[in-house]
């Protein structure tokens, strides 16, 4: 605990020695910052340094104001409007369950077999932005929910209510709203594997697959942190995150500068500024911080465990896409043990990040296509709606 400590003073203080040097300071002690002094430095006309510094300023202000004009164009979809990424088309809504709203993307044909996409942190439903015009055009019908506690969803209070059985019961609710009482097919990142492990585990009924894009079992990754010190060191943050205050302290502070860094920096891809200010955004919503993190608190404090009684694991296939340069997770997670998954297919990306579907997008949508494509066509026919098999090909072809 105390290396977590000591990363998290470390970002506070790197936060707090830029304020401190721009504070009223008195003349005489201003030659201990610098390594000449006044007289040997040549005179600079004070006009000249106020138009450079008014022109940067101004510069700075009109692309700010621009990126923001367009944020808040963009946000106004949140209301219930459409929006068009690429070339698809997304209607944007809200579920209730009980006295919590889900706020979702939707997008493709309406009897379609239906596709959840669930995002993890520190996304929202906006990270498979790349994904929904191929599946779309294959035929499915596609909800990217934002997760309870992140973006415009209900952020309920206490850690409790981030635990197993009211996340999973907020995807059930989906499920059946959009499903009709057919099956669905759930494609998951990060902290949404955990979800999608969860419901194939206590839900199987509601699934004909579970599709994992770079995320693990919390079992045996609770497991390899205590085993093995490469895994720790990757997800040091996650016994950063049990502190009361501090982490989110540390996201908030310097405009989200941490969020910014993990965004632009992560992926090997870097991503557009405008991407990165929309998940700001989404994170600068009351509470979406302290809900965001209370998942990995309820985690830690044993709120996702196994009901008592029941056994870990899935009988449904599972398919698995993972990017072997993820920085947070090491590759030896990608497989799960057979006692959890009798029946898996993994696909590497070695190129590809924590994010493979920013990284290689055109790449990821091929396997992704495939892995459902194999789903449609050994699954039931009563399980779903008509054959989706021809439009998936062709979609392949088209992106080939």
């Amino acid at each position: 605990m105390w290396f977590v400590m000591g990363r998290a003073m470390t970002t506070v203080c790197s936060s707090a020695i830029p304020m401190l040097k721009r504070s009223a300071v008195h003349p005489s002690c201003l030659v201990r910052f610098s390594h000449k002094s006044a007289a040997h430095r040549p005179a600079r006309p004070l006009s000249s340094f106020l138009s450079r510094s008014y022109t940067a300023a101004a510069a700075a202000a009109t692309a700010e104001m621009k990126l923001q004009t367009k944020l808040v164009t963009e946000n106004q979809a949140e209301a219930g409007q459409e929006e068009v990424i690429g070339e698809c088309q997304l209607q944007h809504g809200e579920i209730l369950n009980g006295d919590i709203k889900i706020h979702y993307v939707e997008c493709g044909k309406s009897d379609g077999d239906l596709v959840l996409l669930l995002h993890g942190f520190p996304n929202f439903w906006y990270v498979w932005k790349n994904q929904f015009q191929p599946l779309a055009e294959a035929g499915f019908h596609i909800i990217a929910p934002d997760m309870r506690g992140y973006n415009t969803s209900s952020k309920p209070t206490g850690v409790a209510s981030y635990g197993r059985q009211p996340v999973l019961s907020d995807v059930v609710c989906i499920i059946d709203h959009f499903g009709a009482g057919k099956r669905a097919i759930v494609v998951r990142h990060d902290w949404g594997g955990a979800v999608a492990w969860a419901l194939a585990e206590d839900y199987p009924s509601k699934l004909t697959k579970i599709v994992v894009v770079n995320s693990a079992h919390l079992s045996v990754l609770g497991q390899l942190m205590r085993t093995n010190f490469q895994q720790l060191w990757r997800t040091w943050y996650i016994l950063f995150f049990q502190l009361s205050w501090l982490p989110e302290f540390v996201i908030r502070c310097r405009r989200y500068r941490t969020l910014r860094r993990v965004l632009e920096l992560g992926p090997c891809r870097p991503q557009p500024a405008i991407d990165v200010e929309r998940h700001v955004m989404a994170f600068s919503e009351k509470g979406a911080v302290q809900a965001s993190i209370n998942y990995y608190r309820a985690g830690y404090q044993g709120l996702w465990g196994q009901k008592p009684g029941s056994k870990p694991g899935t009988q449904l296939p599972v398919g698995i896409i993972w990017g072997e340069a993820d920085q947070y997770l090491i590759n030896e997670l990608a497989e799960p043990p057979e006692a959890l998954a009798t029946d898996t297919s993994i696909m590497f990306l070695p190129k590809c990040s924590h994010w493979p579907m920013w990284d290689e997008p055109d790449h990821f949508n091929q396997l992704l296509l495939s892995l459902l494509s194999s789903d449609t066509n050994d699954r039931d026919c009563t399980s779903g709606t008509a054959d989706n098999r021809s439009l998936i090909m062709k979609a392949l072809k088209l992106r080939a």
